[in-house]
């Protein structure tokens, strides 16, 4: 690894040096930085727990949450990584797996230091799938400055067979008495990651059973003094609002994603056909005109319109077919969330929705 001088067009070496040369620890130091910066292993995590004590007495080094709702089990090395690292990470993998989500909302809370219902707000904020997606899969991230041969031969095998592992890198460098630390992931290679994953997702889904979730979205349709169910079907858009964890969700939706209209306590009220991307309100237009210049049903669609954490977002939708909502459809045991956005899976559901508004 080297330093550039710019100024006098050199290159300057920098030494490499073990943690243990400099007296740094793992649990003391690199786990200290990990967890403030854990970027540093090449992704955004939200860590939830360090030092997570299992029912084994054993300590599980950092646990995580990554942006698509897994538990991410971070376990650390200091110079090498021994002979059996993976397999210690997967018992702690396996007892997280088990984890429901109250007891991650409790953990994250210990954590943080706040009460269980601001926990889950924290991670649903964070995360870019539905909250009913939390920990339905976990991950495993090692990291040391040196992996044993019989443990990334491990890894690759396990990889094969579709468990989520990696091993990242933490080398220092010296520079008089300046400390740099290079972060590398080994295994999956960056450069070859995207290709990498779509190859073992492929080989798995072609092992498996198709999955069930066929296109369709479930929208909650929010009524109130900043939205209008009526002024949805009248303007062909769907608006959530008021913190970022009722208006990120809508910016799941693309053009040509499906969706069926929930209004809350009532029914299914419509189906369409996304055709504008998610965007605060003050930008949303309609025919080439401002919705918020339209002849709207609520008084206060405008309130904190400067504001993209508190105002309302809009998606454009092309509806193909409405109810007004006293006559929203539903039947006992229809599927509901609380979710702004979520994936429709629901078989009986999909039924009864596609009977009445698709036809």
């Amino acid at each position: 690894m080297f330093k550039v001088d710019i100024p006098n067009k050199q290159l300057v070496k920098l030494h490499p040096a073990t943690f243990a040369e400099l007296n740094l620890r793992e649990r003391f130091d690199i786990q200290e930085w990990i967890e403030k910066t854990p970027s540093i292993l090449g992704e955004e995590l939200l860590v939830i727990g360090k030092e997570f004590i299992l029912s084994s007495g054993k300590r599980l080094d950092l646990l995580c949450v990554d942006k698509s709702a897994k538990l991410v089990i971070v376990e650390l090395k200091r110079d090498d990584s021994g002979q059996s690292v993976e397999w210690q990470a997967i018992k702690y993998a396996s007892y997280c797996s088990n984890l429901l989500d109250e007891e991650v909302f409790r953990q994250c809370a210990t954590y943080m230091g706040c009460d269980e219902l601001e926990a889950r707000q924290k991670i649903e904020e964070f995360i870019e799938e539905d909250i009913e997606a939390l920990n339905q899969s976990q991950r495993i991230i090692l990291v040391s400055k040196e992996f044993n041969s019989e443990v990334i031969s491990a890894v690759i095998w396990l990889r094969e067979f579709g468990v989520d592992i990696q091993c990242t890198r933490l080398a220092p460098f010296l520079d008089g008495k300046e400390l740099f630390i290079k972060p590398e992931t080994l295994i999956p290679v960056p450069e070859a990651r995207d290709y990498i994953e779509r190859k073992e997702e492929k080989q798995r889904i072609n092992a498996t059973a198709r999955p069930d979730w066929k296109g369709e979205w479930f929208v909650n349709v929010g009524e109130g003094d900043t939205r209008a169910w009526q002024d949805n079907i009248d303007y062909n858009y769907l608006g959530a609002g008021g913190k970022p964890r009722y208006s990120k969700p809508l910016y799941r939706l693309k053009p040509g994603d499906r969706v069926y209209a929930y209004l809350k306590g009532r029914g299914y009220v419509g189906y369409g056909e996304v055709v504008q991307t998610a965007k605060p309100i003050r930008e949303f237009t309609v025919n080439g005109k401002p919705l918020l210049k339209m002849k709207l049903r609520v008084p206060n669609a405008a309130r904190d319109v400067d504001n993209d954490d508190l105002c309302e977002h809009a998606v454009g939708i092309k509806w193909l077919k409405t109810v007004p909502a006293h006559e929203a459809k539903t039947f006992t045991g229809a599927f509901a969330n609380q979710n702004v956005v979520c994936k429709l899976r629901h078989e009986d559901t999909l039924k009864f929705v596609q009977a009445h508004f698709v036809g």
